[in-house]
């Protein structure tokens, strides 16, 4: 079509919008309407999406989660199977990997895992515990925490930090409240049935737990709770884990503990480990050792002594670990470091994979994601239900203009200069005010953002990403708007299109 063509139709397309303006005011409010909701759920769901990336990546995870190849799934930070996580095998060659790959700022190495813990009232619970060397974590995660009671423990000592979500669902599971050694109770945090039954309420300062592992030769450790604290930001999520010192970790789930690297086997042990020491090992006259029947009683303070933990030296650096928390140096792309990574393992064929932070997380990983399908779901269904309204809008205007349509085609006019008018009057109702509806939620997304809106509200926090409401404007959501909008034109128009190509001339004397 030629250049006055097109201005002609742009100039009967608008003629005929102001001729019926009340129907174009419909359409535009509709459309505008969807437009500003489209942009403001964008701008908070990848500002939440940023928040929980930023949050998990610097509060918890790292950019990357190193895991045995022996792991089954991805998903080892939330899922509760109860089954153990696989140690890392020969982590001091992972080790030198991660000390000399250069797109690595720093890494924690860690266990995590699920453990029983006893109590003599209740049926058995269960916590999710997370061993570090705890001053290499701060370094790490240097905002992660906050301690609300009592102290933390330092590297080098046994210690466990109970979260404030933990402790209440300790509470509701087990009906023991949990104190810090030497801390003293503060009412004010009981739940209100602990408050209603204060005095005879039960009080810990030290859990057993219960070891878990594939073997069932795990011993039960007990831990003093040094201290309680929350995470900084996302409680709800991070509240599930405990944080306690590597070496209990380990002895509850059997695995090497830096101690056991110290162990000499005297000569006579190893004696039993040859071939010919393994028949003396298993005759008769090895099962009873005389030397162990006394007239002595076990006394309970002889038995704390026999099983407390021997006084070895510990390197906790030596011992087992099954997994790593990788953070990458700024403006390192996750996705190339992780390959990189894996083919550094696999070239040392060592034993284990590097996974991103939201495969290590599971669903909660991809919760953002999947918030932004829903939402754009729902906005998509607001904009049929405004197809719906539009279409029927165009048809009444196209069947009320029929006389006005058929007189066009009587003095020549095409088919297909008739259907671009309608194209045109509906783009532009699209662009105008579509186009200020986008305007409107973007001016409404830095509102929002300069408006500073915080919240203590864990659930509140997880639909903000974070603390703090935090919306963004990007020019991806921008450019997935501006498709919506022309989507919903072309979807709008089709029928109105079919009704103008089924007018002839004689419509125009029909309808007189």
């Amino acid at each position: 079509m030629r250049f006055v063509d097109l201005a002609i139709v742009f100039k009967m397309s608008w003629r005929n919008l102001w001729r019926h303006k009340g129907k174009s005011l419909v359409i535009g409010v509709i459309l505008f309407f969807g437009a500003f909701l489209m942009t403001v759920g964008n701008g908070m769901v990848s500002g939440m999406e940023a928040g929980l990336s930023n949050n998990i990546i610097n509060l918890f995870t790292g950019d990357i989660v190193v895991i045995s190849n022996e792991q089954e799934k991805d998903d080892i930070l939330f899922s509760f199977s109860g089954k153990p996580l696989k140690t890392i095998k020969n982590f001091e060659a992972v080790k030198e990997v991660l000390d000399t790959h250069s797109a690595i700022n720093t890494y924690l190495p860690a266990t995590a895992g699920m453990v029983y813990v006893f109590n003599s009232g209740t049926d058995l619970g269960s916590i999710m515990l997370l061993g570090v060397d705890f001053d290499r974590y701060r370094k790490v995660f240097p905002d992660s925490i906050v301690l609300t009671e009592g102290a933390i423990f330092k590297t080098g000592e046994r210690g466990l930090l109970v979260t404030e979500e933990a402790r209440k669902q300790g509470y509701e599971a087990m009906n023991f409240w949990t104190l810090p050694v030497n801390g003293e109770l503060i009412p004010e945090k009981l739940p209100e049935e602990a408050k209603a039954n204060i005095d005879s309420l039960e009080i810990k300062r030290d859990i057993v737990f219960m070891g878990l592992s594939t073997t069932n030769s795990t011993p039960d450790v007990r831990v003093d709770v040094t201290g309680i604290v929350n995470f900084k930001a996302l409680n709800k999520i991070w509240g599930n884990f405990c944080i306690i010192d590597i070496e209990s970790f380990r002895e509850a789930h059997n695995y090497v503990t830096g101690a056991d690297q110290n162990i000499e086997i005297s000569e006579e042990k190893r004696q039993l480990l040859e071939d010919d020491g393994l028949d003396s090992f298993f005759s008769t006259e090895s099962l009873i050792d005389n030397s162990l029947v006394t007239d002595t009683d076990l006394s309970i303070e002889t038995i704390k002594t026999a099983t407390q933990r021997s006084g070895r030296p510990v390197n906790i650096n030596s011992g087992a670990y099954n997994l790593a928390f990788i953070k990458l140096k700024k403006g390192i792309k996750p996705e190339k470091a992780l390959a990189e990574l894996n083919q550094a393992f696999q070239s040392k064929n060592l034993n284990v994979r590097a996974i991103s932070w939201k495969k290590a997380m599971g669903s909660i990983g991809s919760m953002a994601f999947l918030i932004k399908i829903a939402f754009n779901a729902f906005i998509m269904f607001i904009f049929v239900v405004a197809i719906i309204v539009i279409v029927n809008t165009l048809s009444m205007a196209a069947m009320e203009r029929a006389s006005e349509i058929g007189m066009m085609r009587a003095i020549g006019a095409r088919k297909g200069f008739l259907r671009k008018m309608f194209i045109y009057e509906t783009g532009v109702l699209s662009f105008f005010f579509g186009g200020i509806g986008i305007i409107a939620g973007i001016i409404m997304i830095y509102l929002l953002q300069s408006a500073n809106v915080t919240t203590a509200d864990e659930i509140l926090q997880l639909v903000f990403g974070g603390e703090q409401l935090n919306p963004i404007f990007t020019y991806k959501d921008l450019l997935l708007g501006l498709v919506e909008l022309l989507i919903v034109t072309l979807l709008a128009v089709l029928y109105p299109l079919r009704i103008v190509g089924k007018i002839v001339p004689l419509d125009a004397i029909a309808r007189d």
